[in-house]
């Protein structure tokens, strides 16, 4: 549902990490699949698929910022970083390319023709538990950016080095709040509401327009612009416009932009046998490294209240779940928790009520928006098949009938 580059990490997309990890980095543009054009222009990437002229430094939107590319290697001429087959930066002349997806053939090519450089091990987020796992690191580094800490109200309770508070102005927290920056900072953007009895712990970020509802945030957690956050979260990563205002527990997990949490749901983010967590990607089970990692969670999904999600599972855009998920979902469908049962959602349904959970933020949803929901409607068609989901309705009381 968006170009790599636009997914959050730290305090920030990857795409702005990205540039300011290259010195005097100018014309930023990014490529990808064409569909994703008008979204991705409307959410901060600025040019998108635009041709490149004389020599251009290409970077692979899942480089880890600060070690996606060598250091230096550009001082002699045109080479290339592959990784695994992919590509990880190289600085070629724009010849080369046509803007879009570079594919692995045009990769091994230019392989063979020009230097080639070393790069780092773990080059590449492999998934979103590596965005995860390293969202606490990126959260202290990126707030150097950051101005040093306006002065807080008497009532607010503070621990650890006083440059780690990082309050904008413009930012309100009411009395009773505890700010824990012992392990790392605390950033809170101008807009951001903090209600009384809540603690933050850092390394931790809230972006604008965030409302904490007396809440307990966890170190390693980044909460983006307008999410309503109640309960606790713990080391994950909130993309803009997500609700999840009332008691539930969410830790190690990723979730996407205008999802919805129900009052009571919970993340497992822990296996009963302290194993690492294996997510299944391409109906392979992936070693991520983890033994704590909660579900990825796409967006538009919503998630009942009361329900349970298991470690490591992922919740499709646009899904329906409710009771415990056991098992992956797939997008735009509604699952049973109680049965396992799976039923395809209807399309204009899906539109409906992403226009309806916009209007109660003063927003609409726009046609490149709605074009993309229309066009990942059709691309996961398969997906769903392959899955069990059938044809039918969804019951007043939700359950399929």
């Amino acid at each position: 549902m968006r170009h790599a580059g636009l997914l959050r990490w730290g305090t920030k997309t990857v795409l702005e990490a990205l540039a300011e990890s290259v010195p005097d980095a100018k014309g930023v543009v990014l490529w990808g699949r064409p569909e994703l054009a008008a979204v991705s222009k409307d959410s901060g990437g600025g040019q998108y698929n635009e041709k490149a002229y004389g020599r251009t430094l290409f970077v692979n939107a899942r480089a880890r910022p600060g070690q996606g590319f060598p250091s230096g290697a550009s001082e002699g001429g045109p080479f290339a970083a592959v990784s695994g087959g992919e590509l990880v930066a190289a600085m070629l002349d724009s010849v080369w390319f046509k803007p879009g997806v570079i594919t692995k053939s045009v990769v091994a090519s230019i392989a063979r023709k020009v230097r080639r450089v070393a790069t780092l091990p773990a080059p590449l987020f492999a998934g979103y538990w590596d965005m995860v796992a390293s969202n606490g690191l990126a959260i202290a580094e990126q707030a150097k950016r950051f101005e040093e800490a306006l002065p807080l109200p008497r009532a607010v309770a503070t621990m650890g080095p006083a440059p780690n508070l990082m309050v904008a102005e413009g930012a309100e927290l009411e009395a009773n709040v505890s700010l824990d920056a012992r392990l790392g900072p605390i950033v809170i953007e101008s807009g951001a509401s903090v209600e009384s009895f809540s603690r933050l712990m850092g390394p931790c970020y809230l972006g604008r327009r965030v409302k904490v509802h007396s809440a307990l945030i966890g170190g390693g957690t980044s909460i983006f612009d307008s999410c309503k956050v109640g309960g606790e979260v713990e080391n994950s990563i909130l993309m803009p416009y997500t609700n999840k205002a009332h008691n539930g527990y969410i830790g190690d997990a990723y979730v996407g932009s205008w999802v919805n949490l129900g009052a009571g749901c919970n993340f497992s983010n822990l296996k009963n046998t302290y194993g690492v967590v294996r997510p299944v990607v391409g109906g392979e089970k992936v070693d991520s490294g983890m033994v704590k990692l909660g579900p990825a969670v796409g967006d538009m999904a919503k998630v009942s209240i009361g329900s349970l999600v298991y470690a490591g599972r992922w919740v499709g855009s646009g899904s329906f779940v409710s009771g415990v998920v056991q098992s992956d979902v797939p997008s735009f469908v509604y699952y049973d928790g109680g049965t396992g049962g799976m039923v395809e959602l209807e399309l204009e349904a899906v539109l409906e009520t992403q226009r309806r959970m916009m209007e109660r933020r003063g927003l609409s949803l726009g046609r490149g928006e709605e074009a993309l929901v229309r066009r990942a409607y059709a691309s996961t068609a398969a997906e769903r098949r392959s899955a069990g989901a059938r044809k039918g309705k969804i019951g007043r009381q939700g359950p399929p009938r």
